[in-house]
């Protein structure tokens, strides 16, 4: 092979990364801006772990954020709004809360705009112990992993 092929082989090579690269580039800023936009008014705040009783159960009808089976519980002395899961999912697997039903919680704390809510991860519900305080678990329903909802 001459010098010349080698080297036009060579130029040809470079410019071709080059231009994947800025193809791939584009690509991830693309994304990034897009991520972004989507998730501009969610922010995720902390893990939740907690146990409580459940003070009121209500369904947030289609068309608002959040469709679907709530629950608001009284957590270190201020009501959170834990978000179950859509109604058919929650209907579908035979998740029934009753008001005063001790619960354990584990889920992500999230900040919508000026609203708090907790994704519910997984719900246990049990019972306590009177007399020694200890959280005896009946069911657990897993809402969620580590992809997301399992609707």
């Amino acid at each position: 092979m001459s010098k010349r092929t080698m080297s036009n082989r060579i130029r040809v090579g470079r410019a071709m990364h080059s231009r994947i690269a800025r193809v791939v580039l584009w690509g991830l800023a693309g994304f990034a801006l897009a991520v972004s936009a989507v998730a501009k008014d969610v922010v995720v705040n902390t893990s939740v772990d907690v146990q409580t009783s459940v003070g009121a159960l209500r369904e947030v009808p289609a068309g608002n954020p959040l469709p679907g089976l709530h629950l608001d519980a009284n957590v270190k002395g201020r009501v959170m709004d834990i978000y179950l899961a859509p109604t058919d999912f929650a209907v579908k697997y035979g998740v029934k809360l009753s008001k005063g039903e001790y619960v354990h919680i584990v889920g992500t704390q999230v900040k919508s705009g000026d609203a708090d809510a907790v994704l519910a991860r997984a719900i246990t519900t049990g019972s306590i112990d009177k007399r020694t305080g200890i959280f005896h678990e009946d069911m657990t329903i897993y809402l969620r992993n580590d992809e997301g909802p399992l609707w």
